[in-house]
């Protein structure tokens, strides 16, 4: 499984670039950037708010895992999943 980045905001786990567009629905051509994030950068802790935390809070509780617990269940499922969604 790797980790792609769609137009530098969605975070999707794919077997490979196609299969990440795919997930999302994009033409190769609606797509500005796509790039890998390397395994390297997995053990990064970053913040993370969970869409369920998200959907049912007014300020939802913001957490930091790393990008290998976050890919995880993609990696064990071999489905490509949306991982997160940068918002400001």
């Amino acid at each position: 499984m790797k980790l792609f980045a769609i137009n530098e905001t969605e975070w999707i786990a794919a077997l490979t670039e196609d299969d990440a567009l795919e997930h999302e629905g994009f033409e190769r051509n609606e797509v500005k950037s796509i790039e890998e994030i390397p395994e390297s950068e997995w053990d990064a802790e970053i913040f993370v708010c969970l869409s369920e935390e998200f959907e049912d809070k007014n300020e939802p509780k913001v957490i930091k895992k790393t990008v290998r617990e976050l890919i995880q269940p993609a990696i064990e499922s071999g489905i490509a999943t949306k991982l997160l969604t940068e918002m400001d």
